[in-house]
């Protein structure tokens, strides 16, 4: 598709949304709009409310996307090591960046990736982070998939130029949607995060077991611990044996299953409520 026709699409798009006056149904023109202005294969709309977990509100899957992967568990509480969830939400910044700009190095050999990406067919991710008064963060994510080229830095320039009118979308649009009352679990979340694995490792093991599941290289986590790279493998072989895994797979879905065995309220180590 050729520019002029990409910019009837996207302006046939906008059409859409003030037709559909800024409704749930306006957010999925406006999604399949910027889908077909940088050539995206599938998409995402996801709301980081502040204190809650996130709701995935849209999505454009292709017929062999499975949900459960990219909905289901990563709102179950991957999504705490997504590099674009910890971008948006540490460093409080907005615009569109690719996977490669907010990926920690060593990050395509981690098992948030082979699960997101890998299995998925997944070569590139592009994220529009848009930060809002009360707190809230919202995700618009494409993807593109084997067999097709990486965004560009014109698609990304392009996006950028638009980035002002598609927030002021987002922002007509949450005030016409109803916000439900969930309990509040973010912290408690992000507390597991924190916590994970204390029970049972170093402190030193601990901050070691973070990177790690943050996608973080050896040769990266030993430069920032100012450690040989031996000595972090050595740390490494000691933390999956305390904790009963043989992988960096294991040890994320050990993760996950620990998100999911924690009472709410509780503030401790979540290993401590698997049996």
């Amino acid at each position: 598709m050729n520019s002029s026709s990409k910019l009837i699409n996207w302006h046939e798009s906008l059409a859409m949304v003030i037709a559909k006056d800024f409704s749930s149904e306006a957010i999925a023109e406006l999604l399949k709009g910027i889908e077909n202005l940088v050539n995206g294969s599938s998409g995402l709309v996801t709301i980081f409310e502040h204190s809650q977990p996130p709701q995935t509100s849209h999505h454009r899957l292709l017929a062999n996307e499975d949900p459960q992967y990219q909905i289901d568990t990563y709102d179950a509480g991957a999504y705490l090591l997504d590099p674009f969830y910890r971008k948006a939400l540490d460093e409080r910044v907005e615009g569109p960046f690719t996977v490669n700009c907010v990926g920690p190095e060593g990050f395509e050999d981690s098992e948030y990736y082979d699960l997101f990406y890998k299995k998925l067919g997944f070569i590139d991710e592009m994220c529009l982070l848009f930060q809002f008064e009360d707190k809230a963060i919202v995700s618009v994510s494409m993807v593109k998939h084997a067999g097709e080229n990486p965004f560009s830095k014109a698609d990304l320039k392009q996006v950028a130029i638009i980035f002002p009118l598609i927030k002021s979308i987002l922002i007509r649009w949450r005030k016409n949607i109803t916000k439900t009352k969930a309990p509040n679990l973010e912290w408690q979340l992000d507390n597991a995060l924190v916590n994970f694995g204390n029970s049972l490792l170093t402190p030193r093991e601990s901050k070691i077991l973070h990177l790690v599941l943050h996608g973080y290289s050896i040769k990266h986590i030993a430069e920032k611990l100012t450690n040989s790279v031996e000595t972090i493998k050595h740390h490494r072989k000691k933390i999956y044996n305390k904790l009963d895994v043989s992988s960096q797979s294991e040890l994320f879905y050990l993760f996950i299953a620990s998100l999911k065995a924690m009472p709410e309220g509780a503030i401790v180590d979540p290993l401590t409520f698997l049996k």
